[in-house]
């Protein structure tokens, strides 16, 4: 038991002078100033503590477009031939209407994903109301496809369509559609 007391006031007494001790150092270490020396010992050099600085990185906009470097570029859509669904074709209501409009780029603009085609005036037969633009460099040509169903019931039916850039204007020719919804029609 009393050699249980020792230990522990040894203990104590070791802990009180290491806190002191460390105490001690960090005060030194926050003023920056050399430990006294002893003649014979090193110096010992505690450095200054290191300040951090925030500074501001310049973050992009991701939601700001991206310039055109053709920005004074035209734009041109031009009708080159229905490759299905020939205007004034006579289909059976509910039938899956699948139409096709050959076309050419005939500005000097590339139709990129910000450009789009939509309804501009007619009947949706089922369709979206906006689609992207087949993507077309100056000069090239391509199919737009749309799919439409032809409504329950009978009667002529038109829906018509337009290319638009990346600023919302339209431009080129109109593409459309027109049937002849009949119950009698041939498959």
């Amino acid at each position: 038991m009393l050699h249980n007391k020792i230990l522990m006031s040894r203990r104590t007494r070791l802990n009180k002078i290491l806190r002191w001790v460390i105490l001690w150092i960090g005060a030194l270490g926050l003023s920056g100033c050399k430990m006294p020396m002893r003649e014979g010992m090193p110096a010992l050099f505690i450095p200054p503590t290191l300040v951090a600085t925030a500074f501001r990185t310049p973050t992009p906009d991701l939601f700001q477009p991206t310039p055109d470097p053709r920005a004074n570029c035209t734009n041109n859509l031009m009708f080159i031939e229905d490759v299905t669904i020939p205007d004034g074709m006579v289909v059976q209501p509910g039938a899956e209407i699948v139409k096709k409009w050959k076309v050419q780029n005939t500005g000097d603009c590339d139709w990129n994903s910000r450009y789009s085609l939509r309804r501009i005036s007619g009947d949706s037969m089922g369709a979206e109301d906006r689609y992207k633009l087949i993507q077309l460099q100056p000069g090239e040509e391509g199919i737009i496809e749309i799919t439409f169903t032809a409504p329950e019931y009978i009667g002529a039916y038109y829906s018509g369509w337009q290319a638009f850039d990346h600023r919302n204007q339209r431009f080129g020719v109109d593409i459309y559609i027109e049937i002849y919804v009949n119950p009698q029609a041939q498959n």
